[in-house]
């Protein structure tokens, strides 16, 4: 994108839609190196909350240390008993714990 001066005085209302509903919520100069750097492109963004549980479920297996189910739930709002179908979900597609050998949470 040309630095011209004239592009510092553009306000979100000098901009047609999407930009301007773009530029409302992350400013003007983010909004013109979004649209400089994906110009012409479609973009899809998959839904955030599909996302962001991908992530989230990610973190709960990893910090999982075969008996913490509560304080993960709570961490994390949600359901013991839904920690645990997450957990259980792993162990059903052959990932192995510690809780396999016997080790409880005290013992690693």
């Amino acid at each position: 994108m040309a630095n011209e001066g004239w592009i510092k005085d553009l306000k979100p209302e000098d901009l047609p839609e999407p930009y301007r509903a773009i530029s409302e919520m992350i400013g003007m100069e983010n909004t013109l190196k979004l649209a400089d750097k994906f110009q012409g492109m479609a973009i899809y963004l998959p839904k955030l909350d599909a996302v962001l549980r991908k992530i989230r479920d990610e973190r709960i297996k990893a910090e999982f240390n075969g008996a913490n189910y509560r304080e993960l739930a709570r961490k994390y709002g949600l359901t013991e008993v839904w920690v645990r179908q997450l957990i259980s979900s792993d162990r059903e597609t052959g990932q192995i714990t510690f809780m396999d050998f016997g080790l409880a949470a005290s013992e690693k």
